[in-house]
């Protein structure tokens, strides 16, 4: 087979990243006693928020710290809402971190590609909350090693990321090595930019699959393509 190491995206790709967050700015909402009751609205501001900012830092535009505080700061500018961002960000990433759900299939998918690949995972995010959401996944097992970008201090794109990833690989080789993963500004551009394959999964895109110029090498709108690509792959 062509490949022989596995970089496998975490959220949206095989954690399901919304079901944690869901629960973790719903618990936050409730703590903080806010004095407009949660609706779903509070939820969809807090997300166009945090995407913003997630932009500006894939962007190079801002540092990790400042997204996760200033999401917060924009959500109480633009609700009308009183707190305090930081400490909104510390009980967030408390919360996040009790999660690890994943999709039906995620951990199926891992421990069959385990025995015929090396399987590594490569996230963006917060360190703590991602090594407590890791760990209750059932995903570690089936995994060599887990690389998150706060602990790197980078993040994908950048490709200083991945060569941090790839020096800390025992026996890595690039043309060996294929990114996979559901995120166009981070995981296919982190790909390019590191000069390895990719696999875009549209499986958890909702709605039309968006355009793009980018150059992934496959794309695989479930797990079960996922795993033909990989064994057809010569």
């Amino acid at each position: 087979m062509k490949y022989r190491f596995l970089l496998f995206d975490a959220d949206l790709t095989l954690l399901d990243f919304d079901t944690d967050m869901v629960y973790a700015f719903q618990k936050l909402y409730e703590v903080c006693k806010f004095s407009v009751p949660y609706s779903p609205i509070m939820l969809q501001t807090y997300e166009k928020c945090n995407n913003r900012w997630w932009e500006k830092f894939e962007r190079k535009e801002c540092t990790k710290p400042e997204l996760f505080v200033n999401r917060f700061v924009d959500f109480l500018e633009e609700t009308g809402l009183f707190g305090d961002a930081e400490e909104m960000n510390r009980r967030y990433f408390e919360f996040l971190g009790q999660g690890g759900a994943v999709y039906p299939g995620a951990v199926e998918l891992v421990k069959k590609l385990s025995n015929h690949f090396s399987l590594y995972i490569v996230t963006n995010g917060n360190a703590a909350s991602q090594k407590t959401r890791l760990e209750s996944s059932g995903l570690l097992p089936y995994v060599k090693a887990y690389f998150v970008s706060d602990a790197v201090g980078v993040g994908k794109p950048d490709p200083r990321y991945f060569q941090y990833v790839f020096e800390n690989i025992p026996g890595f080789q690039r043309e060996q090595a294929i990114v996979i993963g559901d995120s166009l500004s981070s995981d296919i551009q982190g790909a390019a930019n590191a000069g390895v394959d990719s696999i875009w999964y549209t499986g958890t895109i909702h709605g039309d699959i968006p355009a793009t110029d980018l150059p992934y090498t496959y794309r695989a709108g479930s797990y079960e393509e996922i795993e033909k690509i990989l064994h057809g792959a010569e």
